[in-house]
């Protein structure tokens, strides 16, 4: 009886300590989906009956604050868990306020009220900073994303050699996937290009659609590199003019790799899949995790910060020779990806301490110079230190100095046209009219959104090429054609309702174009479109024939709906009322 008594009382322990078990789990350095910032990252969740507790870091400068609102939360499906304690940071600068020390770091403990059990993800919200960490994962896993099978099977042999650096305008398309992408998510996308015309990388907003989806077309003069920065995340590509590519963005391996505490562990994963022009080299590119610039690396402003000239310098130096020395022994790296990450870094480095002293020359005669990110900066400051014009730097110049002109005046004077005809490449002589197109359509944009704007035209464009050549330009917007005659008049009742749709939808994203036919008389029609706001177009009879067989336009007014895509999205014969259009120009949108 002793014995079963004594049985009895070690299976109640050993349900009490299975209990236990079950009412506190930790998860150290919790891996997430994406973030919006690096300044606060998880170190371990302890979730308990009485609280979920998270100790985490703060980064920064030394002596910044180290505040949280005092309305910082997490939230899960259904549900929020509030803040209620805090160490080491103060909760909304009531009470005394911590600072960073010389580390640049700052341990902190956020306690917030218990989970559900069941909750197995969480979004961390901080609305004064607005610092928002999502699908924070509340089990030692990785976050589920699905990868087509045709991915996960895929095979990419290394990049053997980078293709020769010769000149060559054209447009180069990315078709985007971001694998893991929730529209509650707040998302900041930019593609930046280091363009020849401009003084710094450009950079243009990316739009994700709900099923995150992206579109980008770029015009280039050279194959060359490129970033799409998520978040606070950054993913390199390398480009081709003329050719397209599609990518599957992973995107926590992407969003862990830049973060402080799991930048280790996903930095040197896989972190996306490519199909098109120079998928090799952009495979290694998505792995290897090597940057590109010495300044890219995690932390490079807190280390720089308050540095010397002299203690930059030798700073850049030796993170440029450690990153070298790393890819020199990248064994399973191709020859091609490791002489791209080479022009960059050197490239890069001679940029950054020339501009705190004197360039470093020896780069130039780098067989692959006009595929380093920093080139041009590089031949800047190659003319300053070493009154020297290396490489492309004479035509680049006279290439600025009218495109210049063009951005400030839209205009070409003399000189700049004298300018022009010096460029020795015709393919630089090519991209510039590129960009000058699209900066036309930007500029046709702005002012129809205010007045009216005739459009120029081709007259002999036939057929199937005549839509394309209209809606071409504005790639990207939401597009409303509408056909119409100045005689017409339930076009012009119709035009007072979708004046209504003008003020309801974002000016930013629509653009509005007037099409019409010889049989509205030139005098009576420039004088009717001052009160029509958009771009106008008047096409021949043969266009307006053209066009009305393609598109099935069997009386007006009649409507075309373009979504961001330039593709047709609805067609609408007769007015089908500013409500239909309404819904049918914000799905186009998307």
């Amino acid at each position: 009886m002793k014995c079963v008594w004594m049985l009895c009382v070690l299976c109640l322990l050993n349900l009490t300590v299975k209990a236990a078990a079950y009412h506190k789990r930790e998860v150290e350095r919790p891996c997430f989906v994406t973030a919006n910032t690096t300044k606060i990252e998880f170190r371990k969740i302890i979730l308990t009956d009485e609280q979920t507790q998270v100790d985490a870091l703060l980064f920064g400068q030394p002596g910044d604050s180290c505040i949280v609102a005092s309305d910082t939360y997490l939230r899960y499906a259904g549900g929020r868990s509030l803040l209620r304690e805090a160490e080491g940071v103060s909760i909304g600068g009531t009470n005394s306020v911590p600072v960073i020390g010389e580390s640049g770091k700052q341990y902190i403990t956020l306690s917030f009220a218990p989970l559900p059990a069941e909750v197995h993800t969480v979004d961390f919200v901080e609305p004064y900073h607005g610092w928002n960490i999502y699908d924070v994962q509340l089990v030692e896993t990785e976050p589920y994303v699905f990868i087509p099978e045709f991915l996960q099977t895929q095979v990419s042999s290394p990049c053997k050699e980078l293709p020769h650096p010769e000149l060559k305008a054209g447009k180069a398309i990315i078709n985007g996937y971001i694998l893991g992408y929730e529209e509650r998510m707040d998302m900041d996308v930019v593609f930046r290009f280091a363009d020849w015309l401009l003084a710094n990388d450009w950079g243009q907003s990316v739009k994700i659609r709900s099923d995150g989806s992206f579109h980008i077309e770029q015009n280039l003069v050279i194959p060359c590199g490129a970033k799409i920065q998520i978040n606070r995340a950054l993913l390199n590509l390398f480009l081709y003019p003329g050719e397209e590519i599609t990518v599957y963005i992973h995107l926590p391996r992407l969003s862990m790799s830049a973060s402080h505490l799991l930048g280790d562990r996903y930095r040197r994963l896989q972190k996306a899949w490519y199909d098109g022009a120079g998928e090799e080299l952009n495979v290694e590119l998505a792995t290897w995790g090597y940057p590109l610039s010495v300044s890219a690396e995690t932390g490079y402003e807190d280390a720089t910060a308050g540095l010397s000239d002299d203690e930059l310098q030798s700073y850049i130096n030796l993170r440029c020779n450690k990153l070298l020395s790393g890819v020199k022994k990248e064994k399973k790296a191709g020859e091609g990806y490791r002489d791209y990450v080479t022009t960059n870094l050197q490239i890069n480095s001679a940029v950054l301490a020339g501009a705190a002293g004197r360039v470093d020359p020896s780069f130039k005669d780098s067989p692959f110079i006009r595929f380093g990110y920093d080139y041009v900066p590089y031949l800047q400051y190659l003319e300053r230190d070493e009154n020297l014009s290396a490489d492309l730097w004479g035509d680049i110049k006279r290439a600025r100095s009218v495109y210049h002109d063009m951005v400030k005046y839209w205009k070409e004077d003399e000189e700049d046209k004298r300018q022009y005809a010096a460029i020795t490449q015709p393919e630089l002589k090519k991209y510039i009219d590129l960009r000058a197109n699209n900066l036309r359509a930007v500029i046709e944009r702005s002012i129809s959104a205010k007045r009216c704007l005739v459009a120029e035209w081709d007259s002999t464009l036939t057929g199937e090429n005549i839509l394309p050549a209209i809606i071409g330009p504005h790639k990207g917007k939401a597009i409303l054609v509408d056909f119409w005659a100045t005689w017409c008049a339930p076009c012009r009742k119709s035009m007072h309702f979708t004046g209504l749709l003008k003020k309801k939808l974002p000016s930013d994203e629509m653009v509005y174009i007037y099409v019409t036919g010889p049989s509205s008389p030139s005098t009576t029609w420039r004088t009717v479109i001052n009160e029509i706001n958009g771009i106008h177009y008047r096409v021949t009879e043969r266009q307006w024939d053209d066009l009305c067989r393609l598109y099935d336009i069997k009386g007006i007014p009649a409507y075309l709906i373009v979504n961001i895509d330039g593709e047709i999205h609805a067609r609408y014969v007769g007015f089908p009322g500013v409500g239909v259009l309404e819904d049918e120009l914000r799905k186009a949108m998307q």
